[in-house]
């Protein structure tokens, strides 16, 4: 789960689903060993790293057409400023940059970029990414008992709540159902 959220996330329809919360929960759930650690960095790692590989293969393939057909050349057109201007800096840290961390690797495809340079930079920030995700999920782990009270509670007002808009929507809807019938 953790490989295909990331993978998705770093995509151009990565807006779809929360990639970075599903890898923050791996690592959550790593705590205390439920899950291996190292597997869950590894598993987001690859992730993403494939869908590098894949934009930078189809970058290299189809050139411009692709970005064009998806109308992302406004996001394309960026991308290859970044990586023109600052390369190596720009690939390791594409994936921040949330709407152009595809098309920096399609870019860099399609401009011809050195793929063994490519693949280095774009394990760095793969790595380092998720490596960062996870840790935050872990630290979050080791407050689990804090956090699962906290939720406990929110869920009894959330009931309460839910319970006195029922109630306030029956007591104000009651005279109206009867006139209603009376008619």
């Amino acid at each position: 789960m953790v490989f295909l959220s990331s993978l998705i996330e770093t995509s151009p329809i990565g807006f779809t689903i929360p990639g970075g919360l599903i890898v923050s929960l791996g690592g959550f759930f790593a705590f205390g060993n439920r899950i291996n650690l190292v597997g869950v960095v590894i598993s987001g790692t690859l992730g993403m790293l494939v869908t590098f590989l894949i934009a930078y293969q189809l970058g290299k393939k189809t050139g411009t057409s692709l970005a064009k057909k998806f109308h992302q050349e406004k996001y394309a057109e960026l991308a290859k400023r970044l990586l023109n201007n600052h390369g190596p800096v720009i690939l390791t840290t594409s994936l921040l940059a949330n709407l152009t961390r595809f098309w920096i690797a399609y870019a860099a495809g399609a401009e011809g970029y050195s793929f063994i340079r490519f693949l280095f930079y774009a394990s760095a920030a793969s790595l380092t990414w998720n490596s960062l995700l996870v840790t935050i999920g872990y630290l979050a782990g080791s407050g689990r008992q804090e956090l699962e009270s906290g939720i406990a509670k929110l869920g009894i007002v959330s009931w309460g709540l839910l319970f006195l808009a029922l109630a306030v929507i029956y007591f104000k809807t009651k005279g109206e159902v009867k006139e209603m019938q009376k008619k």
